[in-house]
Formats: C-alpha cells, sequence, structure tokens
C-alpha cells in the first residue's frame, strides 16, 4: 500500500544475489539473465513505477553470502531480493534480511527446512521460492531415472554440502524400495573421481543418482564414461 511518503516513488530496486563468479557461476549467469529479462519486458509496459535490477555476487558461498548480504539490507532503494540461488548461501542471508524485513524469493534454492515452521535455519517469514523442495524433487527425480529401466540398480552419491547431502537423504528412502547397491559421499571440490567411477561399476549400478552441483558432476560423468560405464546417470537442479 502506498503512504504519502512513498506514493512519489518512481523507480523501485531488486537485488539478485547468487553465484556470478567462482566454480559456481554458471548456475548465477544463467538465473540472472532470468531476471533482467523479466524486469525488462515489466519495464516496456510503462509502469508508474519502474523497476531496477542491481547485481551480489555471493560465489554461491554461505561465507560470501553473509558477508554481501548486509549491505543489501542497508540499501534502501532495495525492495526485495532475487535469491539466494543456493540453500547454503541462502541460510547465511536470513539474519541480514530478516533485521531489515526484506523479502526474499529464490528461484533455486531447495533445502527442505528453509520453508519449515521452526526449524532452526527456516526463513520465516520473509523467505520464499518458486521450485519444489527436496523433499518433493528426491522421490520425483528416484522415479524419473528409474523409469523404463529393466532391473534398477541403483547408486547413489553425494557432495556433502547442505544442498547434495540433503537432496539425497531424501533420495535414499524411495530408492531403496526399487534397489539400492551403493552409495557415496565425496567433498564438493573433488577432482580426481576415478575410484568412485571403480566403485559405481564393481557395484553393477546401472543408475548413478548425484547430489551435488554442475562443476563436480561433470567430472564424475567423465570418470564414469571413461570408465565404462553405459547406465544413466542423474541429478537435480544443482546440476
Amino acid at each position: 500500500s502506498a503512504t504519502t511518503a512513498t506514493a512519489a516513488v518512481k523507480e523501485v530496486t531488486l537485488a539478485f544475489q547468487g553465484p556470478l563468479s567462482g566454480g559456481a557461476a554458471q548456475a548465477g549467469k544463467d538465473e540472472v539473465a532470468g531476471a533482467i529479462y523479466a524486469i525488462a519486458e515489466y519495464n516496456a509496459t510503462n509502469p508508474k513505477v519502474k523497476v531496477k535490477l542491481i547485481q551480489v555476487d555471493d560465489q554461491g558461498s554461505g561465507t560470501q553470502a553473509a558477508i554481501v548480504a548486509p549491505g543489501v539490507a542497508r540499501n534502501k532503494a532495495v525492495v526485495g531480493v532475487i535469491g539466494s540461488a543456493y540453500s547454503g548461501a541462502t541460510e547465511n542471508a536470513f539474519p541480514s534480511y530478516k533485521a531489515a524485513g526484506m523479502p526474499m524469493v529464490s528461484p533455486s534454492a531447495s533445502r527442505v527446512t528453509l520453508t519449515k515452521p521452526g526449524a532452526k535455519d527456516s526463513g520465516f517469514p520473509v523467505f520464499h521460492r518458486v521450485v519444489a523442495h527436496d523433499g518433493f524433487q528426491a522421490p520425483a527425480l528416484v522415479r524419473y531415472a528409474t523409469k523404463g529401466v529393466t532391473a534398477p540398480k541403483i547408486y547413489l552419491v553425494d557432495d556433502q554440502t547442505t544442498y547434495g547431502a540433503g537432496l539425497i537423504k531424501y533420495a535414499l528412502a524411495p530408492a531403496k524400495k526399487i534397489g539400492v547397491v551403493g552409495t557415496d559421499s565425496v567433498p564438493r571440490g573433488t577432482a580426481d573421481w576415478t575410484s568412485v567411477a571403480s566403485k559405481v561399476k564393481a557395484a553393477g549400478a546401472n543408475v548413478v543418482i548425484y547430489g551435488g552441483y554442475t562443476t563436480e558432476a561433470a567430472k564424475f560423468f567423465k570418470a564414469l564414461r571413461d570408465g565404462g560405464y553405459t547406465g544413466i546417470l542423474a541429478a537435480g537442479d544443482g546440476v
């Protein structure tokens, strides 16, 4: 609602917060392109109040998010945040945005507890998102990855991050109902995936489900293919 103080406003600002540099930069660049397009489309309708976008780089890192969020929260021109893209970065931005009453709408932060009432990492009341959380995504991923596969033998791998480990946590139960032949947990940043690929092949898996991000997934999947694996490769929206 417009008060006397805000009635004459001609422009408001949204902040996009996400990874715009570093190994996860492609995800942020893809998302900010969508934000730029949407705002340009909206401004082209000649509204009384135009929308401006500023870009804030948190590198997909919780540590960096805690550094950049306070500055956005203090900016009186900013009326809302698009982001953050990643769950860990989102959680670490909550203290600043909650204190400022700054609404957040994430395009991709999917950890279940971010919107769970009473959870210690809940973003209530400022946080919202436009994706289904991992409690929905993970079972759907298992169904999708195994559809049409004769006698599925599933191998699950996570990257030990809040996102990746969380996704696999919710994938494990439905996967066990179908058939799990192995699991592994490999730190984000791992460069050599040959040993994991060997474990997958030795287990006789024909479906691999990975919880993690694009950079490591590419190396893992290449190691699998180089090792002779010919089965299904599946991952969540972090990939």
